[in-house]
């Protein structure tokens, strides 16, 4: 292969290294840059290793101990801007090759257990208002990139400060203890708020754990003055729906969230042990709208917003 030929596939080779090191610069973290980029770690580092090699200077300082285990060198902060504003009009190129979409179309990010619990029902209402328009909704665990997606506005849960997006707040939501009639049976308790949970066994949703003002099992014994009893007793499941799955099925009590237990405390699979209006807790978690922060909203979308917002959800 002779030089000009070898250049250019180098050029494109190193485009995952590129994207690797911006998120790795933007967290300081190979393992919070794989959870984004959804690859490993193992593979992050190998990237900006791979592009270290190919540039002939080094990224980034490693540390073999302590919290801040990445450190920019002096060359990637200088570099950083630059490559953050290439990959945005990356993106925005490779929107534009989409071609113009069907102007009629929606696309719409939820989460999977947000997308079916929540979303789907309504959109029949919606369709029934507004027939001449589309929604395409798009269910992903990570948080993806909007314009090389082509999605037109989100929802997501959280405290409403997201990279890069604007963020309108759509709904409050409760929390409370959720449990089977079955499970229920067995338990012995007073009727009421108790002092303690001992003796119960606790399902905990750590899909989100490391996130401050997720709904948590702490957070709720903290506010409603009980003893949270050993975890030992407890079953962990990184996903909410497989919780409240396991609520349904008798295995122990869940911490339910309103918008996406409502049909399960409707149709009795699901009930609130402790008197739902003694133990709902807001939670700091709530639901927003949210859209690229550099792109106005077009007419459709805006419409589809609104009539959101204008239901009251809270």
């Amino acid at each position: 292969m002779d030089d000009k030929k070898r250049t250019k596939t180098n050029r494109v080779s190193h485009l995952n290294g590129i994207r690797a090191f911006e998120a790795s610069a933007r967290h300081l973290s190979f393992a919070t840059a794989a959870q984004e980029l959804n690859v490993t770690a193992a593979a992050v580092g190998q990237q900006v290793r791979q592009l270290e090699d190919w540039l002939g200077v080094k990224l980034f300082e490693r540390a073999s101990s302590g919290s801040a285990r990445l450190s920019l060198t002096k060359n990637a902060r200088q570099a950083l801007p630059d490559i953050q504003a290439g990959i945005t009009h990356l993106s925005m190129g490779l929107e534009k090759m989409r071609g113009i979409k069907d102007k009629n179309v929606i696309v719409v990010s939820a989460s999977p257990t947000i997308a079916s619990k929540w979303l789907l029902p309504l959109l029949d209402e919606f369709w029934s208002q507004y027939p001449e328009l589309d929604i395409q909704v798009e269910t992903d665990v990570t948080l993806v990139d909007y314009l090389e997606k082509g999605i037109d506005i989100g929802i997501r849960y959280g405290l409403g400060q997201w990279e890069g997006l604007a963020a309108q707040h759509l709904m409050f939501e409760y929390i409370y203890p959720v449990c089977s009639k079955e499970y229920f049976d067995r338990m012995v308790v007073n009727e009421g708020m108790p002092n303690s949970l001992q003796g119960l066994t606790l399902i905990y949703d750590i899909s989100v754990a490391s996130s401050p003002g997720y709904p948590s099992w702490k957070e709720w014994c903290e506010k409603k003055h009980v003893v949270e009893p050993d975890r030992m007793n407890g079953l962990k499941i990184n996903n909410f729906s497989s919780v409240v799955e396991l609520a349904i099925r008798g295995s122990g009590i869940a911490l339910g969230r309103e918008k996406m237990i409502s049909q399960e405390m409707q149709n009795g699979d699901l009930i609130c042990p402790f008197g739902l209006a003694e133990s709902q807790l807001r939670s700091q978690f709530c639901y927003y709208l949210v859209w690229p922060e550099d792109r106005a909203l077009s007419g459709n979308v805006a419409v589809f917003r609104d009539w959101l917002v204008s239901k009251d959800l809270n």
